[in-house]
């Protein structure tokens, strides 16, 4: 499969904190890649340095063969990449539709919000995402907003989707529906990387698994070769027994 992301040594550090160290690895086109880890072992991080929050103290990124330089969200844009985070930046007295126009370069989409939504219902259709874009924010439940972080990125022509822990505060129906829309933005062609540490989730919907230990890239795993226990080892670094009493 295509390689869309690279890094290649990438290093990010807080004062004495490593984050993450010497990082190489790649995203390819159309899958699902789980980026796994236990709490504190760099996969937000890592990702927010390709949503143009962070930049690598060293190393590179490179994107579709390309050396970038993603100094903004503005930037991860242009590379066509799209991060849903766990806080969603949201203006709760605005509608749905207005959230998604909102911040864009006139120049680049005239504000029309009669075309935008003509083009956010054709984004719902094609994904399968239910979204009243007339609703305010501030009437929306976690789970429409969070569909509703994921079309704006979309809208803005994402080819490459992160989304930090998007479970993390959804019912079980909703996660269902959630992966649904996941699968089908991967039948269109597009990368999905999900960060969590959920490991019934990763072997449900992932097609290969990166683990992350520490700060340090462990290893890769095509999720149809991998077991709870098998990842639960790579994560913590040795074996643990997961059937309790």
């Amino acid at each position: 499969m295509e390689t869309v992301i690279h890094f290649e040594n990438v290093t990010k550090t807080f004062g004495k904190v490593v984050a993450n160290s010497q990082i190489t690895m790649d995203v390819r086109k159309g899958e699902i890649l789980a980026l796994l880890g236990e709490n504190g072992s760099g996969k937000t991080t890592l990702c927010n340095m390709l949503a143009g929050i962070y930049y690598p103290d060293k190393g590179k990124i490179y994107i579709n063969g390309q050396h970038a330089h993603i100094m903004s969200p503005q930037d991860s844009f242009k590379y066509h990449i799209g991060m849903v985070h766990q806080h969603y930046k949201l203006v709760d007295v605005f509608t749905a539709a207005e959230n998604i126009v909102l911040g864009l370069n006139p120049k680049e989409f005239k504000f029309d919000i009669k075309a935008a939504k003509k083009k956010i219902k054709e984004i719902c259709d094609k994904y399968g995402f239910v979204l009243d874009f007339n609703k305010k924010i501030y009437e929306m439940s976690v789970s429409e907003k969070q569909t509703l972080e994921i079309v704006k990125v979309l809208f803005r022509g994402a080819e490459i989707l992160i989304l930090d822990e998007p479970t993390a505060v959804l019912t079980p129906q909703e996660t269902e529906m959630l992966f649904s829309v996941i699968r089908n933005m991967r039948a269109d062609g597009k990368s999905v990387v999900i960060i969590t540490h959920k490991l019934k989730e990763v072997l449900e919907i992932s097609d290969r698994v990166v683990i992350l230990r520490k700060g340090e890239y462990i290893g890769a795993i095509d999720t149809k070769d991998a077991t709870e226990e098998i990842l639960t080892e790579m994560m913590v670094g040795e074996k643990v027994e997961l059937n309790i009493d």
